[in-house]
């Protein structure tokens, strides 16, 4: 009997990462991860892609219902590029729940990628998004187009003046003989509270001042919002929530963005 019971201790032990020991783990054995970095490769750099068209959505917690369903409209409309998921994946930080939508929207046709959410950060949330889909601050080119995705949610930070990272901004900003456009995206918006008011003035001028800058793509409100904190004439663009049944279908051409609601 004591032999077979260090038996099991020593497969317990050696086994450890293939079960579940802790609902505040941060990966399991059927976690994904480098989500982002994967999908990105499955992208690829759009090329001669003349007409960019993706979808914007966001704040998928308590919401698989809605994400399956969701699936399948996007899949039903014709050349959409990529998906983004623009934060609040999880309403506590769960390992469990960002597996949940993670595993849904892999039957998404087009690649996706996650931006962090402030309900992200919550518990070990922000170690989870870091295994599961990649780093908080990152960018990429897409048909000449540089979007620039990052951590907004200050109000995680305390407002310690360091999120959003404005000099980190700044250099994604820079001239580029390979880009055209710039575009933003975030999950906390300058006109939410939520947002360091001491940062918001250097926020918008870093977008103001960029040539080509085009948008600012945000979710957390779970309302769609168009507004101009500023007079640059930049669009600073709100989506709707998963759980109210829309989305937003984004295109980019000739440099110049439009959009359309899409409810379902």
């Amino acid at each position: 009997m004591r032999i077979l019971l260090l038996f099991f201790l020593a497969l317990t032990v050696l086994s450890c990462n293939h079960f579940e020991f802790s609902p505040n783990q941060s990966f399991d054995r059927i976690s994904l991860k480098d989500v982002n970095v994967n999908n990105l490769r499955k992208l690829g750099n759009g090329i001669g892609d003349d007409t960019i068209k993706f979808v914007l959505t966001g704040d998928s917690q308590r919401s698989r219902d809605e994400t399956v369903e969701f699936c399948k409209v996007v899949n039903a409309i014709p050349n959409i590029d990529f998906v983004i998921l623009d934060g609040d994946i999880s309403e506590f930080g769960v390992l469990k729940e960002m597996t949940w939508i993670s595993r849904t929207l892999e039957d998404l046709r087009p690649p996706y990628v996650a931006v962090i959410g402030n309900h992200d950060e919550t518990a070990r949330g922000k170690e989870v998004f870091l295994n599961m889909f990649g780093a908080l601050d990152y960018s990429f080119v897409y048909g000449g187009i540089k979007f620039i995705c990052h951590d907004s949610n200050s109000r995680e930070y305390n407002f310690d003046g360091q999120v959003p990272n404005i000099p980190w901004l700044k250099e994604e900003l820079k001239p580029d003989a390979n880009i055209t456009g710039y575009v933003a995206v975030s999950h906390v918006p300058v006109n939410s509270e939520d947002f360091d008011s001491k940062l918001v003035k250097g926020y918008t001028e870093a977008f103001a001042q960029t040539p080509g800058f085009l948008a600012s793509l945000n979710a957390h409100t779970h309302n769609y919002q168009l507004f101009y904190p500023d007079k640059s004439g930049i669009p600073y663009i709100i989506t709707s929530a998963m759980g109210s049944s829309e989305f937003l279908v984004v295109q980019i051409v000739n440099n110049k963005l439009s959009f359309e609601r899409v409810f379902f």
